[in-house]
């Protein structure tokens, strides 16, 4: 159970003073797993999908023994560098230039006696050495789900199956082969099998075969109230899914397609042996044969294809749920001191929100993420206002206070007097640069209080939102006369916040010829 906040620093403060005051001082050891992304609103249930299943089971009994808090958001919904904001505590756009590398928090972890261990899924131009991680085993190319290639400095080798299983594996190697010491650890553990196109362990192929689930209420949302930029991405379920690169309905090995077609999937085809291709087909083949049936519209088509993706979807978060719930048992069966294990993701995902599949919006799917801490023996964390923002370099933060890591002078203003945890009260997000992948027109925008501002700067294009009455931020309010002053107010601090932040993006200027092109007609989706 968790302590409340007051309670907490009385009790947190005790043991501090009296760890420090001897030679056998412990200090707690620290699990941490990212995902590439989750639908933080579907963490625990499908309700909205008109489904009793529990989607991340080992997580949902976690959670009941520590703290999910429901406020959490990433500073910037792309794709990007791994952890960056839990490395270095800065959101995610910022510029690195002159950063001392001491900081970064593995090496904070390893001044104070820590042994540091990163495994799994790495999009950094340095090895984890680098950033302070004194034992590794990385992916060498993260688009690889099925027999991935390991990178490692004592030599590269394959391991066949599926990543997030091994990755797993990799973890409890290290607990079983390598934890040479008693010494205090920090293990980040990161899985990227959430991300497109959602390629799910073979022995997950048929999970959900079974279950119909409903498309959420605003599927067919009108954007007649939104900004043009909603009407010129590409991440619509019906119109920018593709059927064979996207949701396997019919494999590129049964057709004349070559290999060398640049897709994640083909390199995934390529990589499989000759017993995973067949049960691949195998798995496949009832359902494909099924859809080819069907004489489909394009309603029906839309229907379809969110069936396959939000399953597959799904089928990739609840391995990597029974995955992560292995690892923590198998560590709390070794009796480690203090365990603290958080769970958290780079990134939200829409899964079909709007009709949607991607990410990269400053809206509440793609912007908000799961952050679950618990506890199991030793140290506890303290208890996080529900009521405040948590934003992802907020857990960088977060260890520095609850470690007794050397204090940085600039993460005080983040703290009381008292050194309590009180979290934020705004988010500002930004996304400046324009996605290829997804259509995302740039944009950046304040969270603070129950509105919502977004300024979608090439175009000069607003919105706001009311969350409290609008939580699905299908109503644009901007130009709603009674919100003049209220909308004046949030775009003063909204400029405000981005000057603080140092992001100047927002004043670029856009050429009229770039405009035209990202705006030709044949990009509009709806």
């Amino acid at each position: 159970m968790f302590l409340r906040i007051s309670n907490w620093l009385i009790i947190f403060l005790a043991i501090l003073s009296h760890l420090s005051a001897g030679p056998d001082k412990k200090m707690p050891n620290l699990l941490i797993c990212l995902s590439e992304n989750h639908a933080a609103h579907l963490f625990t249930s499908l309700d909205e999908l008109g489904s009793s299943m529990n989607p991340t089971p080992n997580l949902s009994h976690f959670s009941q023994t520590g703290y999910f808090h429901p406020l959490t958001y990433c500073t910037d919904a792309s794709t990007g560098n791994t952890g960056f904001s839990l490395f270095t505590g800065l959101p995610k756009n910022s510029d690195l230039t002159g950063f001392d590398p001491s900081k970064f928090l593995a090496h904070l972890f390893k001044s104070i006696g820590y042994e540091t261990v990163f495994l799994g899924s790495w999009t950094w131009g340095n090895t984890p050495e680098y950033f302070g991680f004194k034992n590794w085993r990385i992916l060498d190319d993260p688009e690889i789900f099925l027999n991935p290639k390991i990178n490692h400095n004592d030599g590269d080798y394959i391991i066949e199956g599926h990543s997030t299983d091994i990755i797993t594996d990799l973890a409890i190697q290290w607990f079983h082969k390598d934890r040479t010491n008693q010494d205090p650890f920090l293990m980040i553990v990161s899985y990227q099998a959430t991300q497109r196109p959602w390629i799910p362990p073979i022995r997950m192929i048929d999970h959900y075969n079974d279950e119909w689930f409903d498309l959420p209420d605003n599927f067919l949302a009108s954007f007649s109230d939104r900004t043009p930029a909603n009407k010129y991405q590409k991440m619509n379920i019906t119109k920018d899914l593709d059927p064979v690169y996207d949701l396997f309905f019919e494999s590129p090995m049964d057709t004349n397609i070559s290999h060398s077609q640049s897709s994640i999937l083909t390199k995934n085809l390529s990589s499989m042996n000759d017993e995973q291709k067949t049960a691949w087909r195998m798995s496949w083949k009832p359902q494909n044969e099924a859809f080819a049936r069907e004489s489909l519209n394009e309603e029906s088509l839309g229907v379809w294809k969110f069936q396959r993706f939000i399953k597959n979807y799904l089928r990739c978060l609840l391995a990597m749920d029974e995955n992560i719930g292995r690892l923590v048992n198998y560590v709390r069966a070794r009796n480690e001191y203090g365990l603290n294990f958080i769970y958290t993701a780079e990134r939200g995902r829409f899964s079909g929100d709007f009709g949607w599949f991607g990410s990269e919006w400053m809206y509440e799917p793609s912007a908000r993420v799961p952050l679950l801490l618990t506890s199991f023996q030793g140290f506890n964390f303290p208890e996080l206002d529900s009521d405040r923002i948590f934003l992802d370099k907020d857990l960088y933060k977060l260890l520095n206070f609850f470690t007794d890591l050397p204090r940085r002078p600039e993460l005080y203003s983040w703290a009381d007097s008292n050194r309590s945890v009180i979290g934020q009260n705004e988010l500002y997000f930004t996304r400046h640069h324009n996605s290829e992948e997804y259509g995302v027109c740039p944009h950046h925008g304040l969270r603070k209080g129950r509105y919502k501002i977004i300024h979608y700067y090439p175009f000069n294009e607003w919105e706001f939102y009311d969350l409290m009455n609008d939580p699905k931020e299908e109503k644009n309010l901007f130009s709603d006369t009674r919100y003049i002053d209220l909308i004046k107010q949030y775009q003063k601090m909204l400029s405000q916040s981005a000057e603080l932040s140092g992001n100047h993006a927002y004043k670029n200027a856009f050429s009229e010829s770039w405009k035209r092109e990202q705006r030709a007609p044949q990009k509009k989706s709806r």
